[in-house]
């Protein structure tokens, strides 16, 4: 299905260079015309590019815009909404914005790391700001899911029409007592933040990381929303919990309870998921367990397993006691929610070719479905 990619559009040619060279590597990387079309500033104008991705039989339009503002919520809707009255046979879907997807928040933690941030150290998230109060309330939510991740403090920011500033922030953040605070510009370029805290005089040295620009991570949040509008479905999984790694060890109850909410996610909610096949694999330790061989069958399961981890399909995770004594080793496999006991070394082979590669479960261990 075709694309329209739809460009905020600027005068500065920096914008126009970004927005074309995205336009390019999405149609390698997804094998389908793209059309470009510009809200202001730029030709070809988003109306005459929805009018012409109508006329071919309609297809996917994804906004090249970081939260959904007022062109998310006016702009786009109107021009579509012309596109369809003169071609109405022709479906267009309308994507999400990039917000909060895992691939820019990847991007930032990644970013971060390699400049050794850690402990003790503290960041701003310059957002570009607007009278829009959702726009906003998104942008604080990308600051908080960087916190999470990070383990340090990490405020919001506006460059403009909303607070606090980026001076402001960097005021917050010594109340933290950091050793140094990052600057990460969440804008397609520099210039805008410089300008914020120019001369601004610190107790720790500030450290100003390069804007989005052309960056790997906004195309692939763009491919991501592409296949999410093609899928379809009403789970809005960017900051999926149900898929997200519980750890590497779990407690009873934590483990218990997010395999369940995990089934009744993969069950209920329709739409496949955007996050792709995973499985997690809850390995119980407790002492029934380990006199059955539990430790012994971590280390095979975790050599038997390791590509799978390495490519992001599967994870393992200890826990104590399962409440299924006397049957172990116990292993838990959600979001399936398939239960297997007395597993041995000898069954991984079996066990992965049914149930990890296959989806089938592995019946000669099976305890129960839950």
């Amino acid at each position: 299905m075709r694309v329209l990619l739809a460009a905020h559009g600027s005068p500065d040619p920096r914008a126009r260079a970004l927005a074309r060279g995205l336009r390019k590597g999405l149609e390698r990387r997804l094998g389908v015309e793209v059309l470009l079309g510009f809200i202001e500033h730029d030709t070809p104008p988003l109306l005459e590019a929805a009018r012409r991705l109508a006329e071919g039989g309609g297809g996917v339009v994804l906004p090249l815009l970081l939260f959904g503002a007022g062109h998310l919520k006016a702009d786009l809707p109107l021009a579509l909404e012309v596109a369809n009255r003169e071609h109405p046979q022709a479906p267009m879907r309308l994507a999400r914005p990039l917000g909060l997807h895992p691939a820019l928040v990847d991007l930032w933690v990644g970013r971060l790391r390699r400049r050794g941030a850690g402990e003790g150290d503290g960041a701003v998230l310059v957002l570009r700001g607007g009278t829009d109060p959702g726009a906003n309330a998104e942008g604080a939510a990308l600051a908080r899911l960087l916190e999470e991740v990070l383990g340090i403090p990490v405020l919001p920011a506006y460059a403009s029409r909303a607070r606090p500033t980026p001076q402001e922030a960097l005021a917050r953040l010594e109340a933290f007592r950091p050793r140094r605070a990052f600057l990460l510009p969440h804008l397609f370029f520099r210039g805008v933040v410089e300008e914020r805290v120019r001369g601004r005089a610190s107790r720790f040295p500030i450290e100003l990381l390069p804007p989005l620009m052309g960056h790997p991570g906004v195309l692939e949040a763009l491919a991501g929303r592409y296949r999410e509008a093609l899928e379809g479905g009403f789970a809005l999984c960017d900051t999926c919990r149900y898929r997200f790694p519980v750890g590497r060890f779990a407690p009873l109850r934590e483990a218990q309870i997010a395999g369940l909410r995990a089934l009744r996610h993969a069950l209920f909610a329709p739409g496949r998921h955007p996050h792709g096949p995973f499985t997690h694999l809850l390995l119980c330790t407790g002492e029934s367990c380990r006199q059955g061989g539990a430790v012994g069958l971590l280390r095979a399961l975790e050599e038997a397993t390791l590509d799978l981890r390495q490519r992001g399909y599967l994870q393992l995770t200890p826990t104590p006691c399962l409440g299924r004594c006397g049957r172990g080793p116990v292993l838990i496999a959600y979001p399936e929610g398939v239960v297997y006991g007395g597993m041995a070394p000898e069954d991984l082979p079996p066990f992965r070719r049914a149930h990890l590669e296959g989806g089938e479960i592995y019946a000669p261990r099976l305890l129960e479905v839950i």
